[in-house]
């Protein structure tokens, strides 16, 4: 047995029967147990030191790759308002293959594609996009325009209306209106009238008080033969601007379409007067003052004045006869079966009694001529083409007259 002794190495006193100190000497394997924990240690901190330099390179990797998205998207957007589209897709691809889930690259990428004749490939991209945002106004308004490339008329309209009706940035009553005259104008293209009728009346009803989108309106209205609403909003437009010469014209024109010459006249004088350049305004106006100085069957007229009118009509007729068969090679002396020849024997055969004087007396025999002259017009219109000047100021007239028959 050991007696008690003091330890050289740490100065304590080791016990009675103790071999080594208790205090300076370590047990078998604990030496062990302490480097095992030691290492686990290190190893966590290790690991915890590569995980935050992974996280940081990850993260800075990230960022560089949507600069250099940024950076692409930013060159192709550039290069696409040039004009140059083969380069912006190449850019817009390069900026979908460093960010390829933002939606803005892959929709200038749609874009860029449709513009370069790639519609298929463009197609594919926008049906994505509409897949996870099926209220994106900008998605549906493209797959509209390649409906339109591809004269989808059904197609188009349906992605038109889902355009109106989808979400929008910005002021969505304006961009909303857009969509709507631009369908309006694929529908007049594709000899769509009534439906883009129906379409500028569901616009008209949103109108704010301006006399350029009313004016704006009211022509594609007239475009499609909607003369009562489009008349309405040029004189909405002339309430806020009474010297507007294109809303002036605008109403001439709706009354001379529907039959009303006295107040054609007038609006289209008054647009005339404000800007002289306008060349259909002038043409309707000089027609209007024809009619209104040639039609026979105008109210308060006096006996004399009603037959001069009548003498006039028949012998403007047939001046009007004889210069359709001329253009058409038809020999008017010799007797056939043409409707032109048929005509100028009836013509000849009231002739010798067309006298101011008779026409004055025998109101009936007024009536037959007119009815004869109309007739002349009708014809020599199908077989020469529209007539002008005093030849369709008749022909309105009779066209007119059409329309008071019961």
């Amino acid at each position: 047995m050991e007696p008690e002794r003091l330890c050289l190495r740490c100065g304590q006193i080791i016990p009675w029967g103790s071999k080594e100190c208790p205090f300076c000497s370590v047990p078998r394997g604990y030496l062990w147990m302490l480097r095992r924990d030691t290492y686990l240690f290190a190893a966590i901190v290790l690991l915890i030191i590569l995980f935050v330099i992974t996280g940081i390179s990850v993260k800075h990797f990230h960022a560089m790759e949507k600069n250099l998205a940024q950076d692409w998207y930013a060159h192709g957007e550039q290069v696409l308002q040039s004009g140059d589209a083969g380069t912006a897709l190449e850019d817009f691809r390069n900026a979908v293959a460093y960010s390829r889930d933002n939606p803005l690259y892959q929709l200038k990428l749609a874009q860029a594609l449709a513009a370069t004749g790639r519609r298929q490939e463009a197609r594919t991209y926008l049906m994505s996009l509409r897949d996870r945002d099926p209220g994106n106004g900008l998605v549906n308004l493209e797959l509209a325009r390649l409906a339109v490339r591809d004269h989808a008329v059904t197609e188009a309209v349906q992605y038109f209306h889902d355009a109106v009706y989808s979400e929008w940035n910005g002021d969505p009553v304006v961009k909303r209106r857009a969509v709507r005259l631009e369908l309006i104008n694929f529908l007049l293209d594709s000899d769509q009238k009534a439906a883009a009728r129906a379409e500028l009346i569901a616009v008209a009803g949103n109108l704010p008080p301006s006399a350029e989108l009313q004016d704006q309106v009211a022509s594609e209205l007239v475009k499609t033969g909607g003369y009562d609403d489009a008349l309405r909003l040029f004189l909405q437009a002339l309430a806020t601007e009474p010297n507007s010469a294109p809303a002036l014209a605008g109403a001439g024109e709706c009354y001379f379409q529907t039959g009303q010459y006295t107040a054609a006249e007038l609006y289209l004088d008054r647009a005339l007067q404000r800007d002289p350049n306008l060349i259909q305004a002038a043409a309707m106006r000089d027609t209007a003052r024809a009619v209104l100085s040639l039609d026979p069957f105008t109210r308060g007229l006096g006996e004399e004045e009603r037959a001069r009118r009548a003498n006039r009509a028949f012998h403007q007729a047939t001046l009007r006869l004889a210069a359709c068969a001329a253009q058409r090679g038809i020999e008017l002396n010799i007797a056939g079966d043409s409707p032109l020849q048929r005509l100028y024997v009836e013509t000849m055969g009231a002739q010798p009694r067309v006298r101011e004087s008779t026409l004055r007396r025998d109101p009936e025999f007024l009536y037959s001529i007119m009815d004869l002259a109309f007739r002349i017009e009708k014809s020599t219109a199908q077989s020469c083409g529209e007539p002008q000047g005093s030849d369709l100021a008749l022909l309105l007239i009779a066209q007119q007259q059409e329309g008071r028959r019961p």
